[in-house]
């Protein structure tokens, strides 16, 4: 794989944050009324995780899964950038699907769960917390090493995906 699509690769994937961004933003406001307004205080932060996990998590990988995993087989970042998933008999949404889990919903509720253990805490995490979060970075990290090195990052490994210009 050249450098040239690694770095449209980043760059995708930049643009598709960027266009997440709407989606969070409304889910933010929506919760900062819900919290002032006193629904929310003093919501057990398992609640508090798994609707944010409903909410916010979930949409927006299902979406990314259906970009990857439709016709144009590709997110709208992939698409400026000429580029598409592929796989064997098409990516279909199954494995969008696997490989969205894991490049976005994995890691973004990892860190989810490490926070939400630490707001409040005056104490030193508990160990689980600490492997939570550093699991919450690596995912991401070991995927942007594999894809430097080899072109292929841990989610299209896992989903036997790749990602090749668009004809």
């Amino acid at each position: 794989m050249t450098s040239r699509r690694t770095g449209a690769r980043i760059v995708g994937t930049l643009i598709d944050l960027a266009c997440m961004l709407p989606w969070i933003g409304v889910v933010a406001a929506a919760g900062a009324v819900l919290f002032a307004t006193g629904v929310t205080r003093g919501a057990d932060d398992v609640v508090g995780n798994v609707v944010g996990f409903v909410t916010l998590i979930v949409p927006i990988t299902i979406a990314a899964a259906g970009f990857d995993g439709s016709g144009r087989h590709a997110t709208p970042g992939k698409r400026i950038l000429r580029l598409r998933v592929s796989a064997a008999g098409g990516p279909g949404f199954a494995r969008a699907l696997v490989r969205n889990v894991i490049k976005y919903a994995l890691p973004w509720e990892f860190a989810h769960t490490a926070v939400y253990a630490l707001v409040g805490s005056t104490t030193a995490p508990p160990v689980w917390v600490t492997v939570v979060l550093a699991a919450a970075y690596s995912i991401p990290i070991v995927s942007l090493v594999l894809l430097i090195a080899t072109g292929r990052p841990l989610h299209d490994r896992i989903a036997r995906t790749a990602v090749t210009t668009a004809d």
